[in-house]
């Protein structure tokens, strides 16, 4: 009779296809972080298993981090998601009647009014856009606050954050602006004002790759609407 063979756990299944694994969640992808890095500190595994393995482990932590980062942009999208609507029907409504404005400005052949309503109009397309193009990831910066009288009455902290608010404000009207006149807008401006849907899925900037093929070093020490409402 044959002797009997012990199986023995093959250390080359931590290195399995992590599709599933991935798509798991977070919880799933640290349990297999931890299993992957007792495996790796075995004084005699071989070498071809350690290098898949290390491989593995790469491609896990990055996972990780973009699973967390998806989970924090999936929050904090949440939570804006009301004020961001709310400023878009706002801002669709104002560059309707921006058009409006400047259709008449041009049937009157009035250059000067034509300047004017052309510089309105270009302000409001930056601002729709503005509402649409934001970070999901980021705490939304709103386009139109409220104008409160009483700054004086901030403390210096108050009053650096409302600058720094403001200054973000700025710079992402000014992104914003680029894009318009370097027509580089993921969307068309004109299909909003039209009731029409758009097909904008804003992808988190913040996602990481990395070369999992690349050297390991020692270890020392964000929902987009779909659609728009007609304004009533």
């Amino acid at each position: 009779m044959a002797p009997q063979q012990h199986n023995k756990k093959n250390p080359k299944s931590a290195t399995q296809d992590l599709t599933k694994v991935f798509e798991s969640g977070s919880g799933k992808i640290k349990k297999k972080i931890r299993d992957t890095e007792r495996l790796l500190k075995r004084d005699k595994l071989p070498a071809n298993v350690r290098v898949d393995n290390e491989r593995t482990l790469k491609a896990l932590k990055v996972q990780l981090k973009n699973v967390e980062t998806q989970q924090k942009t999936k929050k904090i999208a949440k939570k804006y998601h009301m004020v961001r609507f709310f400023e878009r029907k706002k801002a669709t409504r104002q560059l309707k009647q921006a058009k409006k404005a400047l259709e008449e400005a041009e049937s009157s052949d009035d250059k000067k009014a034509i300047k004017k309503a052309r510089t309105v109009y270009k302000h409001k397309e930056v601002e729709l856009a503005y509402t649409i193009l934001f970070p999901k990831s980021s705490k939304y910066v709103s386009l139109y606050p409220n104008v409160d009288d009483s700054k004086q009455e901030l403390t210096e902290k108050a009053k650096k954050g409302l600058h720094a608010t403001e200054e973000a404000r700025k710079e992402f009207k000014k992104q914003v602006k680029t894009m318009i006149e370097e027509d580089k807008l993921p969307f068309n401006l004109d299909d909003i004002l039209k009731g029409k849907s758009i097909a904008y899925d804003q992808k988190d900037q913040n996602e990481e790759t990395e070369d999992i093929d690349a050297p390991v070093e020692a270890e020392d020490g964000v929902e987009e609407d779909d659609f728009f409402e007609e304004e009533l």
